[in-house]
């Protein structure tokens, strides 16, 4: 609550997905709607590899749309968000050097 600026005895809700793709597909499409929305600028992701089949699949989405993000920002097993138990950045998620591998 610190961290986040939230008095002690307020729920912050801080989801583990995002509500508008479920699928590599479905977040391919939305870097494209981004893109699109924002007049042509960059559109990047940043993600933490768990498994490497997740960022084997998120590249085969890429192949199959035909469009991708202007960037992507590696972040290791080592992060987590400010919202994150411990134990979530802690464990969950390839070490940096793994993951980039």
């Amino acid at each position: 609550a610190r961290k986040l600026k939230f008095p002690p005895v307020d729920d912050c809700h801080s989801p583990s997905s995002h509500s508008a793709f479920s699928s590599p597909v479905e977040l391919v499409e939305f870097i494209a709607r981004l893109r699109e929305l924002s007049g042509g600028l960059p559109v990047g992701i940043k993600m933490c590899v768990g498994q490497p089949g997740e960022f084997a699949a998120f590249c085969k989405a890429i192949t199959e749309v035909g469009v991708g993000p202007d960037f992507i920002t590696v972040d290791g097993g080592e992060g987590g968000t400010g919202a994150a138990p411990p134990e979530f950045s802690d464990s969950i998620g390839l070490p940096l050097e793994e993951g980039l591998v």
